[in-house]
């Protein structure tokens, strides 16, 4: 599968595939814009709508988690025709992949340890 990083200056132009619509949907899509600067990252497949993943430097974090180092991850999203075709284990890679690269800790993330550990990412 095709993935695609949207940025703040390409956000306008894309579909944020999240199970948001309407003006939340938009609502979500102003919050994203003004947290690009912060380092968030919103990275999904190419073709629309199917899975996402979305993280930010936990140190700028909008809910409250003590993570400095780390890049925390806000939403891992597919679709559920998705699921089982590795999407879940290709962002993760991509995440892990930007996390060393700006030299942070590791995997931040509050749902499900299992997951993680099926995926072979050390929690």
């Amino acid at each position: 599968m095709e993935y695609i990083r949207i940025a703040k200056d390409s956000i306008d132009a894309e579909h944020i595939c999240c199970a948001m619509s309407g003006k939340q949907a938009l609502t979500k899509e102003e919050w994203l814009k003004r947290r690009f600067d912060e380092g968030l990252v919103f990275y999904r497949s190419a073709e629309r709508g199917k899975c996402f993943i979305e993280y930010i430097p936990a140190e700028n974090e909008w809910v409250p988690i003590q993570a400095d180092g780390y890049l925390h991850i806000n939403c891992l999203w597919i679709a559920g025709a998705m699921k089982g075709h590795g999407c879940s284990n290709d962002l993760l890679r991509e995440y892990v992949r930007d996390a060393k690269e700006r030299g942070r800790t590791g995997p931040c993330i509050q749902p499900d340890k299992k997951f993680l550990k099926l995926a072979g990412v050390q929690a």
